[in-house]
């Protein structure tokens, strides 16, 4: 089978484009998706935290517990950076942090927010 003439490989290059941007979004997917996955099990342990606030009489064990669960999720957490308020009625846990997501063309920030506030019984 031969070619013609007026051919020039534009299947082929739309193959490789399509190649390079499937490698580009796995690539992408591997260092995304488990700074969010550790970050969504983080916002669950502090709502956990909060809600059981009520049994836990101390503020400082609770900040202890939330640091230690940001150390075993690899997220960027100083003891600092968790501020907790416990009010007669209610009790808050405020934490901000960014995890950077490092490329080999850019450094981008995932930056969370996370508060959580919770009645104590």
């Amino acid at each position: 089978m031969s070619r013609n003439r007026g051919e020039s490989g534009e299947g082929r290059l739309g193959t490789f484009f399509a190649l390079t941007l499937l490698a580009v979004m796995i690539y992408l997917g591997f260092k995304v998706i488990p700074v969010m996955i550790n970050s969504y099990a983080f916002k669950d342990f502090i709502e956990e935290e909060a809600r059981f606030a009520s049994v836990r009489k101390d503020d400082e064990e609770i900040r202890t517990r939330i640091y230690n669960k940001a150390r075993e999720l690899e997220l960027p957490i100083a003891m600092e950076m968790i501020h907790t308020d416990r009010t007669n009625s209610r009790f808050d846990i405020a934490v901000s942090y960014a995890v950077p997501i490092v490329t080999p063309v850019y450094t981008y920030q995932y930056k969370r927010d996370e508060r959580v506030s919770s009645p104590l019984f």
